[in-house]
């Protein structure tokens, strides 16, 4: 029911998890729009990621092939020994691959297609109304194409990824526009984008930019046109340089929806970069569900800053973010990211003079987010609501930790191979001793084409 579409919202991140994110193609102030270009001196380089020459047609994409396990070694609430905890080890192989299909045959028109396969390990089949069954084994990423006016006005229809906000792990803003968040464990994998008509219009010798955007309804089973029109959100963001920082200041807006306002921000101070994003919204979607009175809607805030730092001689990454999420109304935020939260991470390009070892330290700790029974215990909840609660208390996946850790090793004893192994440390309940478990991965082959 349209009533109760946050209620799939947590079912998403409760069985599936959110989807991990990668930059799309453009970034703040580096849109991959169309641009002339009257020479071309290296046509031919796919590892470039885009073609300027007219009737050019690339063909790319990336295969991952690994396997996983998660070996239980300590866990006093399963009350099982270390060996029963080897013993009921998983193998959990994964092989999956994104094709992209991008052409511009002439030099003012692009037109782009990402989808993946995926080998169905585990047949999940969905069956249509026609009777037909398919496996879940398909997805399409994006599917757009690009045309411009005058040379200052260039559009963009379809389907995908926006990338509005400026931060790594999380990012408020990017949530806006966007169907999924950013997994902040897999930061660099590509979120869902929604399909939508986006406009940036550029000023002469300035670096500063405007985007418009339409988010049409999906629903085409929606009525007539008013209604249709009603479903339809409009977003906006002027983005401006001002003393060697990038801002950004917009909004979105949508009948009878939760309005929002937001700011972006980046830039440095000497070698350290820094960013934030700010998001103020007027009620929560359980709340409009409920009641599209304007009247007596809670104001809600969501903020984030971060920074990253790289030291070239011994190769390390530093990245760290903080984010506060004030949305405790809305399922996927009071279960998921409400409350105070800190990630870190730090990436060693090598370790010592071994150039086959690398290294990864991984910590996130949430302050603040509720358990299933907090949120059972609320007295404004509906009969589905309850019912769904229940269903995800009851289901193997409804875990919610506050705080994860891991330190992984890499090592690559010959090219296109590597292993990684290393500790991980959650805690589910502060009160609680935590689980301690062991993570294997083997990498076979792939990567980039």
């Amino acid at each position: 029911m349209k009533k109760f579409k946050y209620i799939a919202l947590f079912a998403t991140f409760i069985f599936v998890g959110n989807s991990l994110f990668a930059q799309a193609d453009e970034d703040l102030f580096g849109d991959d729009g169309i641009e002339e270009v009257n020479e071309v001196s290296a046509k031919s380089d796919l590892s470039k990621g885009s073609l300027f020459e007219n009737g050019s047609v690339k063909i790319g994409g990336s295969l991952g092939a690994s396997i996983s396990t998660t070996t239980t070694l300590f866990d006093k609430e399963n009350g099982k020994n270390i060996g029963e905890n080897i013993k009921d080890t998983k193998l959990s192989p994964s092989l999956s691959s994104f094709l992209s299909v991008d052409a511009r045959p002439t030099q003012t028109l692009r037109m782009y297609t990402k989808f993946g396969i995926a080998y169905p390990f585990e047949v999940k089949a969905i069956t249509t109304p026609g009777g037909t069954s398919v496996k879940d084994w398909f997805t399409l990423k994006e599917m757009f194409t690009d045309f411009s006016f005058a040379d200052r006005v260039f559009f963009r229809f379809g389907l995908h990824t926006v990338t509005w906000g400026t931060g790594y792990f999380f990012s408020p803003v990017s949530d806006v526009i966007n169907t999924s968040s950013i997994d902040p464990e897999n930061p660099t994998e590509q979120v869902n984008g929604a399909l939508n008509l986006r406009t940036q219009i550029t000023f002469p010798d300035s670096r500063n930019c405007v985007w418009l955007y339409v988010i049409p309804s999906t629903d085409f089973a929606a009525g007539t046109v008013d209604s249709y029109a009603r479903s339809t959100g409009l977003a906006g963001k002027y983005e401006f340089v001002l003393g060697g920082w990038e801002l950004g200041v917009g909004g979105f807006w949508k009948y009878q929806n939760a309005p929002k306002a937001m700011v972006t921000a980046s830039g440095s101070v000497k070698k350290v970069s820094l960013f934030g994003e700010v998001v103020y919204q007027y009620g929560a979607l359980s709340e409009w569900q409920k009641n599209t009175n304007w009247n007596g809607k809670t104001s809600i805030l969501q903020a984030t800053a971060g920074l990253s730092y790289y030291w070239k001689d011994p190769q390390i990454n530093l990245m760290g973010q903080y984010y506060f999420d004030g949305n405790k109304k809305d399922f996927a935020h009071e279960l998921g990211t409400y409350g105070h939260n800190i990630t870190l991470n730090v990436s060693f390009g090598k370790l010592g003079n071994a150039k086959n070892l690398t290294a990864t330290v991984f910590a996130m700790a949430n302050f603040g987010k509720h358990s299933i029974d907090d949120a059972l215990s609320r007295t404004d909840l509906s009969a589905e609501e309850t019912m769904a609660l229940n269903a995800a208390k009851l289901s193997n996946n409804a875990k919610i930790n506050h705080v994860t850790a891991s330190a992984m090793l890499n090592y690559s004893p010959f090219d296109n191979f590597s292993i990684s192994a290393g500790p991980n440390v959650s805690w589910e309940d502060y009160n609680k001793v935590p689980v301690t478990s062991l993570k294997l991965t083997v990498k076979l082959g792939g990567g980039k084409f």
